[in-house]
């Protein structure tokens, strides 16, 4: 059969490529895109050291920024020196978050006083956060054990110094007006140790707040005020109450802040002085106290801090701090006034005043929104109305004793007027009282009139017997002033006010008032200055051979700190007073007591009653006048002509001595304590007077002066005597040039001078039962003793000195060894126990044995402070050494 030619396929080559090729090109682009992004988006694994690996979980702890889980823990491993390390895979896309300085922490559920965190890791488990930092790229990290303080862009970082943290923390709010404006970012102790360095910020927004001049003061979230009206308690926040806080003020015309200032932090704003300053000038501070408070409608707004007095204005400056809150209210109007107490038959007022203090009423003015600040201001004790036609009258007196302000001015019982003001006169010598006298009564005061003091109760007591006198009970209260006319006057309309300029003076009494000028002839005054007060009082004789030739006028405290006796002499006994006058006290009893018994010297009858003083001639004297230029009162005939000389001693602290105290030379009382003052180096500077005959011998460089006290222990008792007697200072007279200032010791001194000998250190790893003047023995022989025991330098044992007696010093040397004396030894073994004790001495203060090996020959003599090992472990063949030394050696 033929082909047919038209089913005959034909073969032809074609000119296309195949689609089907494609596909392979196709899926190596694809397998080049996957590796591209491979190796570019590459995960990272990251090796981070965690101190503990608590709630770590493989593959289930995930690593979050920003809340975005940005990797997972994959695995976690002990590291090889502390804590675990925990390797995170972090993905490709947050790679470029870890650098050198970023930050890991693990989040987890946190609940404190002051904040409850992680809250959301209760239901997802615990989750460590990223922090991203600078630096080059990294891959191991040291995880930080809290949240990082994350500080705000552009906000403005200050630097506080304070004596302590108090409850200052990382992330203690800083409020300005109780508006939150920043936070504290790092708390830490600076490098000296003596104070705290505090790093805060402020926000951006609130940076313009802070000043040059600003005062930060910490603020404790519970303020107490307590006044009259009863205790306020004021709760700032809660927050403030657990995690404390801070607070600032700064003032307006202060400029910006200096870069890196540091400002203190204070503990309070009391501390910061913060708040308006103002002067108060008064005429007078009676029972207004430093500290007093200054009141507004009964609330505290400010305090008194310091009051002086101001010798040209004569009157006291008072500076005084209001709470900023109020600085506003002070202002040219505003009225400052002294509530004062006020006890009278009509009212009672202020009567806490008495125990509390006088204190500073405030009120402001009407208008004071629109007026300008003030910060000086004159008040007074008691607003005084006076009437216009009332007659002014001025007093002179001595002292100021019955008089007070508002005190009533009386006549014949009944009331004219009333005492305005009371202050010093120009020569502050006197005191001038101005008394208000009411028009109705102004002409019962003529230039014959007299005044005298109205005090409650007059009481009078002598040897003749007790003359009590009572006035009214206002003026007992009160206090006030009589009017006294020796002719009686009559009240004429016509007659022409009484218009004399010239003070009257103040009498003490009626009876001194009628005396008249008579009464104040000046006697010579004579001021006597000792160390105590004499026992004397006001009216109490002076005498010169048993004749009264004057009378005590005052006591008081001089301005050199000595007491100060005021007398009168007679002015017809003036003579007696010169240079050569010496004064000693006559008074009472003078009672010597002690172990060896009582010793009573008495003076006349009437002396041992009322005391006195008695006066004399020395021609030789020299000590009769003190460097104040008064003379000197001695205790004394004896020590007013023949006077003891003195010695200082200087103590760092004179606790057990006292005024009084003796002096003693081998058992012979040669002196005693005359006074006690703190120089201005903190010092305790002890004045001895001693006898002149001891003088010389005491008075040399070398000498020692040491407190004897009594001693009871296991070894003994000493001094006992001093358990009645009071302490005393011991003295061992030394060998050098005169000098009158010692350093004065608490104790005898340690060794004799005749005892100290060889000097050497022994190194222990702890002192046992070695104390101070613990003995060492060899051979059971007392050799030296315990000097000093401390620690050595890095404080890993003790180092022992002890001093060997010179006659003994050749015994120790170089391979010398030594070993606790202990108290006992117990042995106790098949046959019994047996019981060795070194000595009794041992057995109480402990000690120390030494010997010297004989298995060598004999080494060369130790050298002074040379150091050897305390053996803690004792040999008993060290007791069997015999090594011969000999002094020659």
């Amino acid at each position: 059969m033929q082909d047919n030619p038209s089913t005959t396929p034909v073969v032809s080559k074609s000119k296309y490529i195949s689609p089907v090729w494609f596909l392979p090109f196709i899926a190596t682009l694809l397998a080049l895109w996957i590796l591209f992004q491979n190796i570019t988006h590459k995960n990272m694994r990251v090796n981070i050291h965690f101190t503990n690996a608590g709630s770590i979980i493989i593959d289930k702890t995930k690593v979050r920024y920003k809340g975005v889980i940005v990797g997972t823990v994959k695995k976690v491993e002990l590291d090889e020196e502390d804590g675990v390390n925990v390797i995170a895979e972090i993905e490709s896309h947050a790679t470029f978050l870890l650098k050198e300085k970023s930050k890991f922490w693990l989040v987890s559920p946190k609940a404190s006083l002051t904040s409850i965190t992680g809250l959301d890791t209760l239901f997802s488990g615990s989750y460590i956060n990223l922090l991203p930092g600078e630096g080059e790229e990294a891959t191991d990290f040291i995880a930080t054990r809290e949240q990082p303080i994350t500080i705000p862009d552009n906000a403005l970082l200050i630097n506080l110094k304070s004596d302590n943290a108090a409850s200052i923390n990382i992330g203690t709010p800083i409020f300005y007006k109780k508006i939150q404006v920043g936070e504290i970012a790092r708390v830490r102790l600076d490098k000296t140790g003596q104070f705290v360095n505090i790093q805060a910020f402020i926000e951006s927004k609130y940076s313009y707040l802070v000043k040059q001049k600003s005062k930060f003061w910490n603020i404790s979230g519970l303020n107490a005020n307590i006044s009259r009206t009863g205790i306020d308690f004021k709760l700032d926040s809660l927050t403030t109450l657990i995690a404390g806080g801070v607070t600032f003020s700064s003032p307006e015309s202060s400029a910006e802040p200096l870069e890196n200032q540091k400002y203190q932090l204070f503990n309070d704003i009391d501390a910061s002085e913060e708040g308006l300053h103002i002067t108060f000038k008064l005429s007078n501070t009676n029972n207004l106290p430093e500290r007093a408070g200054i009141l507004f409608k009964g609330h505290g707004i400010g305090r008194i801090d310091t009051i002086n007095y101001d010798s040209e204005s004569q009157l006291f400056i008072a500076k005084a701090t209001i709470n900023p809150a109020f600085s506003d209210l002070i202002t040219e109007s505003a009225r400052f006034w002294v509530e004062k107490t006020s006890v009278s038959f009509s009212k009672i007022e202020n009567l806490s005043n008495l125990i509390t203090g006088d204190y500073i009423n405030f009120s402001h003015g009407e208008n004071y929104q629109n007026e300008p600040l003030r910060t000086e201001f004159v008040i007074k004790t008691e607003q005084s109305i006076l009437e216009s036609n009332a007659l002014l009258i001025t007093l002179i007196a001595d002292n100021a004793n019955g008089l007070t302000d508002g005190a009533p001015i009386s006549y014949k019982g009944l009331n004219i007027g009333k005492v305005n003001t009371i202050k010093l006169t120009e020569d502050n010598n006197k005191i001038k009282a101005t008394l208000n006298i009411d028009e109705e009564f102004s002409y019962l005061v003529n230039k014959n009139s007299k005044f005298h003091l109205l005090s409650g109760v007059n009481f009078k007591a002598s040897l003749k017997g007790v003359e009590v006198n009572s006035k009214p009970l206002e003026n007992i209260i009160q206090g006030g002033i009589a009017l006294y006319n020796e002719s009686p006057i009559t009240k004429k309309y016509t007659q022409t006010p009484f218009k004399n300029k010239q003070p009257f003076y103040l009498y003490e009494s009626k009876e001194m008032a009628k005396l008249g000028k008579d009464a104040f002839t000046d006697p010579l005054k004579v001021v006597l200055l000792s160390k105590e007060l004499p026992s004397v009082s006001i009216g109490s004789p002076v005498y010169y051979h048993k004749l009264q030739v004057g009378e005590v006028s005052d006591l008081r405290l001089h301005d050199s700190s000595l007491m100060q006796t005021s007398i009168n002499i007679n002015a017809k006994f003036k003579h007696l007073i010169t240079k050569q006058t010496i004064f000693w006290n006559i008074s009472g009893f003078e009672i010597d007591a002690g172990l060896s018994g009582i010793k009573v010297n008495a003076a006349s009858l009437l002396a041992v009653a009322t005391g006195g003083i008695a006066l004399e001639f020395s021609p030789s004297v020299t000590s009769n006048i003190t460097s104040e230029g008064q003379y000197r009162l001695f205790d004394n005939y004896q020590q007013a002509t023949q006077p003891p000389k003195q010695i200082t001693l200087i103590y760092d602290d004179a606790s057990e001595l006292k005024v009084g105290n003796k002096v003693k030379l081998k058992g012979l009382d040669v002196g005693k304590i005359s006074q006690l003052i703190l120089n201005k180096h903190n010092k305790i500077m002890v004045t001895l007077d001693i006898a002149p005959e001891y003088f010389d011998k005491v008075a040399k460089q070398g000498s020692r002066f040491w407190v004897v006290r009594s001693d009871i222990s296991l070894s003994g008792a000493k001094n006992l005597s001093t358990l009645i007697s009071g302490v005393f200072i011991n003295v061992e007279p030394g060998n050098g040039n005169k000098t009158i200032e010692f350093k004065g010791e608490h104790n005898a001194p340690l060794l004799a001078e005749h005892k100290t000998g060889l000097s050497i250190i022994l190194t222990a790893s702890n002192a046992g039962s070695t104390d101070i003047s613990s003995p060492i023995y060899h051979r059971q022989i007392q050799i030296g003793e315990v000097t000093e025991k401390r620690l050595n330098d890095d404080a890993s044992g003790v180092e022992i000195v002890i001093n060997i007696y010179p006659e003994y010093a050749h015994l120790i040397r170089t391979n010398s060894i030594f070993w606790p004396a202990s108290g006992f030894n117990l042995d106790i073994g098949i046959t019994g126990a047996s019981l060795k004790s070194t000595s009794l001495t041992s057995l109480i203060k402990g000690g120390i044995n030494m010997s010297t090996s004989d298995n060598r020959e004999l080494q060369p003599a130790s050298q002074a402070f040379s150091t050897f090992k305390l053996q803690s472990e004792f040999d008993e063949d060290w007791l069997q050494w015999k090594l011969k030394i000999p002094k020659s050696n």
